[in-house]
């Protein structure tokens, strides 16, 4: 069609398509645009048709929606054509050259190339300054810019800095409500969390909210009483409890029924009251939120499956099995697409089988955790190691004592290779003395090896229940061996100790 115009009409022609590309763009509509593109693409063949301005505007669109469409090469190559075109555009066209500059360099960010990123953004600083164009809301999109580029170059403060100056500018362009500062406090008060700078975080925070509150904004308050209490979790847990608190009685009052942010706050109220020790009332959240969260979420959503792993392991610590049990075994039904978290549900869920005497259950979860750990390239851990040596204590209380040993064999073989596990080196030596003493072909000696090389061990940890426990069972093996000369060696150790213990 568009090569059927006279010359006269295929420029505004052009032009109108490149701003129906433009707007699809914004709407996220694009890919419906790929035979106008195409059209427009083949215009640029004949550049001696189109005036620089035309050519310009359809290079700069091209790059635009080859940036969404994730397609770098043409992307970065129509933007490098617009640039070096915008020269010798007219100065009405101002917009759009700033908006093909920031593009480009937004592109370069996004592929990592952030030295030519922090280049696009120089020369349009120095462009702008040649047209001495003074346009306050552009400088602060092009600090905003170089502020980004620093962050992701972990350079922190410069990042703060170019951030700080582009709020700066924002502020003389745009109401201080506007969109793009709130945006660029979010990104500002980021950078100080990550410094640890939580003071200016909120100071930034709190005078937005002061802002909402005087302009009667309950829905703007809430959320930035959310960013608030997010931000008080890392520093004062009661304060950001008290915050979170009114942020959820402002949300009540504004959104009928439930409401993705009001389900983010309670989240956060039952992180808090969990870091406090504070289980039954944490549960009482994770409990809340779950109910909100199934309103917006399909139940295999990471959100439901990550609540029903914390009412579970946090049940746990209460004894409270038979609830664990319940949301762990849903949770690991829903846990398929989630490896780390699926990981959590079968050696929790081992625990409880193997506390009820469900003993086959809790093999053949404990058998799914060790495969996950194997296709994790993870035999070598502490996790692995673990693992075997509950499968193993599983089968003492079943007196299997032949397939135990074989478990904390294996178990002591992976702590062997290990630095930061004594204590677990030190009980397994315990149980596989046990199981020298106690199989069919019984070796005493290697026993009595196993039962002081663990003792040794123990007695490097702080663990003084353990220690306890394992000196109680060396003295009853030398007892039943008949050999009074370690008995009485141990026996005096288990005195010294009973003696400082009164004595403290």
């Amino acid at each position: 069609m568009i090569n059927n115009l006279e010359h006269g009409q295929q420029s505004p022609m052009l032009l109108s398509i490149c701003k129906e590309i433009r707007t699809a763009l914004k709407q996220e509509t694009y890919n419906k645009s790929k035979d106008r593109v195409n059209a427009i693409e083949k215009q640029l063949e004949n550049k001696e048709a189109l005036s620089s301005e035309v050519q310009f505007f359809i290079l700069s669109t091209l790059a635009k929606y080859y940036k969404k469409a994730k397609n770098y090469d043409k992307a970065g190559n129509y933007s490098r054509q617009a640039i070096r075109l915008s020269k010798n555009v007219q100065i009405e066209q101002m917009e759009t050259i700033i908006d093909t500059y920031l593009d480009y360099a937004a592109l370069e960010m996004e592929y990592g190339q952030l030295s030519a990123a922090r280049m696009e953004l120089a020369k349009l600083l120095a462009f702008l300054d040649s047209k001495e164009h003074q346009d306050p809301y552009s400088y602060g999109l092009i600090f905003r810019s170089l502020g980004k580029v620093s962050l992701k170059e972990e350079n922190v403060e410069s990042g703060i800095k170019q951030l700080d100056q582009a709020l700066d500018y924002f502020k003389r362009a745009v109401p201080e409500t506007h969109p793009v500062i709130q945006t660029t406090i979010q990104i500002l008060s980021d950078a100080h969390i990550q410094v640890e700078s939580y003071d200016h975080a909120i100071e930034l925070y709190e005078h937005m909210r002061h802002i909402h509150n005087y302009e009667n904004d309950k829905v703007s308050e809430s959320k930035t009483l959310l960013k608030l209490g997010e931000i008080y979790f890392y520093i004062d847990l009661k304060e950001a409890r008290k915050t979170l608190t009114r942020a959820i009685k402002l949300m009540a009052e504004i959104y009928e029924g439930n409401h993705l942010d009001i389900a983010n706050a309670i989240l956060m109220l039952a992180e808090i009251d969990e870091n406090m020790g504070n289980f039954p009332r944490a549960i009482n959240y994770y409990k809340q939120a779950l109910d909100q969260l199934t309103s917006f979420y399909h139940e295999e959503h990471f959100m439901i499956v990550y609540v029903y792993s914390k009412i579970g392991t946090i049940s746990i610590k209460l004894f409270k099995l038979r609830q664990a049990k319940e949301y762990l075994e849903k949770g690991l039904a829903l846990s398929a697409n989630y490896p780390k978290i699926r990981l959590q549900f079968l050696y929790a869920l081992g625990k409880i089988y193997s506390d009820k005497k469900e003993y086959d259950k809790a093999f053949t979860v404990f058998s799914q955790f060790l495969e996950m750990l194997e296709k994790d390239g993870r035999t070598k851990s502490i996790a692995y190691g673990n693992t075997l040596q509950a499968i193993a204590f599983n089968y003492l209380q079943q007196d299997h004592v032949e397939e135990a040993f074989a478990y904390y064999e294996q178990a002591l073989g992976i702590y062997e290779k290990l630095s930061n596990c004594i204590e677990e080196k030190g009980l397994t030596c315990i149980r596989l003395a046990y199981c020298y003493e106690n199989i069919l072909k019984k070796d005493t000696k290697k026993a009595e090896n196993y039962y002081e090389k663990g003792f040794k061990l123990l007695e490097k940890t702080r663990n003084q229940d353990l220690l306890d426990e394992a000196l109680a069972g060396i003295i009853d093996f030398f007892i039943r061996n008949h050999n009074p000369k370690k008995r009485k060696i141990y026996e005096n150790k288990f005195v010294k100790r009973q003696t400082a213990k009164q004595n403290n």
